[in-house]
């Protein structure tokens, strides 16, 4: 029996959070006071007292480990024991001075639903959602100091209740989700806002609403609660085409503004002269694929999905809808089609096609899959066809049904399989190749040992 020595290691404060990221080497230190400290250096100096950064009354409720401009900054953000919020940065270099910022809203009557630190390479942000519904941002270490907190008002959101507790958390440097009640109901949404275009552009609704809100976000993935489960939501940040994300109705109308009609008499009009109508692309798009439907022209909606990239979701399902009459007669479209990317708005699928037409482009994808060694855009669509009918796939009870998505998991599984043997086999052939290179060029030591991130694969 082999006895281990237990090494303790005591400090003068108590260490509370543990700050990692990619691309910083090593781990940050927080201790119960608010004072900050790279880890190793924190263990080499464990009997050094430190000074307090935060008030005795106050706790520590975030720390973000945040670069900027190539510089590392821990942001916290301290409660008192009235619930007054102070965020404060502490730099590990003496490059940028420490700040102190009251995260109180001037009248002092709206109440603070959620706030998040929003970190690009040249700038930092504190990003604050108010009672009286909307976001606001203050940008830390700006050129020209500003004490009007909470800074800049960037849109109004309407889709969330505005007496309960909000979770906000970045995405990415242009998006950020929101995740709170309901206006109305005892539901949940989650909201993504781009500030490229500033404004909300996907909402996602849930049944339950849970106090606190829970929001994590892991690589390209979102983790949520709802209710007694945890929603494991899959996404992506690509820039979304702006007059797609015009249509989606997540606008809110400026009453300020006159409302105009559209052309009401354009869909009666010729195909040739309906590019004269005051309506955009992506409506005009509309008549004139619902126009090439009717008249079963496949060759005009190939050519027209092949030149154009300004197509609405529901213009795609209706093409999915019109192709699952008859899919081998429609194949060439159907290619064509799944070339394309997925939906926006997944909602409008659930609407516009029937469980048994979801079913055949089901198993048409399936075909297609089996055909090819790896499609992403074909696995994309896939996700998103079962993703759609999970619920009525489970209703169904059709062992047809079942069986149809135990082969797609197992054709999936074992593309996974081989590409993750190619990985490795590249990996090899890599390694050997850097020793050939070494061999060559013997006038000292030789160091074999490669780091796989060093490895390039071909």
């Amino acid at each position: 029996m082999h006895s281990h020595s237990l090494f303790v290691l005591q400090f003068t404060e108590k260490i509370i959070k543990l700050l990692t990221r990619l691309d910083f080497k090593g781990a940050v230190a927080v201790f119960e006071n608010g004072h900050c400290e790279c880890l190793k250096e924190a263990i080499g100096n464990r009997k050094k007292i430190r000074d307090a950064v935060i008030n005795d009354d106050e706790t520590i409720e975030l720390a973000n480990l945040c670069i900027f401009r190539t510089k590392a900054i821990c942001i916290i953000v301290s409660a008192d024991s009235k619930n007054i919020k102070t965020l404060r940065s502490v730099p590990l270099e003496d490059t940028f001075l420490p700040i102190s910022l009251q995260i109180s809203f001037k009248n002092k009557t709206d109440k603070l639903l959620g706030y998040c630190v929003r970190e690009n390479f040249d700038s930092l942000n504190i990003l604050t959602f108010w009672s009286n519904g909307y976001l606001y941002s203050n940008e830390l270490y700006a050129e020209t100091n500003s004490n009007d907190f909470p800074g800049k008002q960037l849109t109004e959101i309407t889709l969330i209740n505005l007496n309960k507790q909000v979770t906000l958390i970045q995405l990415s440097s242009d998006c950020i989700g929101l995740y709170g009640a309901e206006p109305k109901g005892d539901g949940a949404a989650l909201i993504i806002y781009n500030f490229h275009y500033n404004m909300v552009v996907a909402v996602q609704h849930f049944k339950i609403y849970t106090i606190p809100p829970n929001l994590w976000c892991f690589g390209n993935h979102l983790l949520l609660v709802t209710g007694q489960n945890l929603a494991v939501i899959p996404f992506t940040c690509e820039r979304n085409n702006l007059s797609l994300l015009m249509d989606n109705n997540l606008i809110k109308i400026n009453d300020k503004y006159e409302e105009t009609e559209w052309d009401s008499y354009a869909k009666q009009k010729c195909v040739d002269k309906i590019s004269t109508s005051a309506l955009s692309q992506s409506k005009l798009n509309e008549m004139i694929i619902t126009d090439h439907i009717n008249n079963k022209k496949d060759k005009s909606l190939i050519r027209l999905l092949i030149e154009n990239n300004d197509i609405s979701d529901t213009s795609l399902v209706e093409i999915l809808s019109y192709c699952s009459l008859n899919v081998t007669k429609h194949s060439n479209l159907l290619l064509k089609l799944f070339a394309y990317p997925p939906l926006n708005k997944p909602s409008c699928l659930r609407r516009q096609l029937p469980f048994e037409n979801m079913l055949i482009i089901l198993n048409t994808l399936y075909s297609l899959m089996k055909e090819k060694l790896v499609e992403e855009r074909l696995v994309d669509w896939m996700t998103l066809m079962i993703d759609c009918s999970f619920q009525q796939i489970l209703l169904s009870n059709d062992p047809n049904v079942l069986e149809l998505i135990i082969k797609v998991q197992k054709d999936i599984n074992s593309k996974c399989d081989y590409v993750e043997s190619v990985y490795n086999k590249n990996n090899t052939m890599c390694v050997m190749k850097s020793k050939n290179i070494n061999s060559k060029k013997r006038d000292g030591p030789v160091n074999n040992l490669y780091k796989i991130e060093k490895i390039n694969l071909y």
